[in-house]
């Protein structure tokens, strides 16, 4: 820059360079701020699912617990019959319970538990029985992981609108940056922090749009 006739040629060349960081900067701010709405919206309905999904796992542990504490006061009540030999009473626990329930009494009945020592002490330690309840555990197993694998895809949803809400204060620098150019008198001076405010701009697209996930509507 030199002192003269070139001086305000020099001043308007900085303002439509200034003008042009100014514009590409209001729609980078734009382009943020949405786009850290909307990984905050997908971060809320990622924490409801986590809670749904734990919520699901907590009542399929408890109704499992359930079962089986209903499960031991009928194989209670079924092995004192057999105990007992009242086939009465066997035939009514087993024709009263449900069928995955009745195959165990009536496999457990067959094995000969009273005259084989090969047989299980009770019904309850059955494979079958077993795998009843492994079955069940393995629900609540399923729906907890599902509640934290949501859960961490909330804290990257969480993570990635902080990072565009930063670059969005970025973006608002360069905007002051731009707004004091316009007060400056020095050509020197305004050149510089146009300078300076073009390359956060461009380094802080670089960023934005090669670096950081974009969120999509809906």
């Amino acid at each position: 820059m030199v002192n003269g006739p070139n001086i305000d040629r020099d001043r308007d060349r900085l303002e439509v360079y200034g003008t042009i960081v100014l514009a590409i900067a209001t729609l980078a701010v734009a382009w943020c701020s949405y786009q850290s709405t909307l990984w905050n919206g997908i971060q809320t309905f990622r924490l409801a699912e986590s809670n749904k999904y734990s919520r699901l796992a907590q009542q399929k542990l408890i109704q499992s617990g359930q079962n089986k504490a209903m499960e031991e006061g009928v194989i209670i009540n079924f092995v004192d019959a057999v105990l007992s030999k009242d086939q009465t009473k066997i035939d009514y626990i087993i024709g009263g319970v449900r069928p995955e329930l009745a195959n165990i009494l009536s496999n457990w009945l067959q094995s000969h538990p009273l005259e084989s020592a090969s047989a299980p002490r009770h019904p309850m330690i059955m494979p079958e029985y077993e795998a009843i309840m492994g079955q069940r555990l393995d629900e609540s197993q399923k729906m907890s992981e599902k509640a934290e694998e949501t859960f961490r895809a909330a804290q990257v949803a969480n993570l990635n609108a902080d990072r565009y809400s930063l670059f969005t204060v970025l973006f608002s620098l360069v905007l002051f940056l731009g707004a004091i150019t316009t007060k400056l008198v020095r050509i020197n001076v305004r050149l510089i922090v146009t300078l300076l405010s073009a390359i956060i701009c461009v380094g802080g697209l670089i960023v934005v749009f090669f670096y950081l996930p974009v969120a999509h509507l809906g």
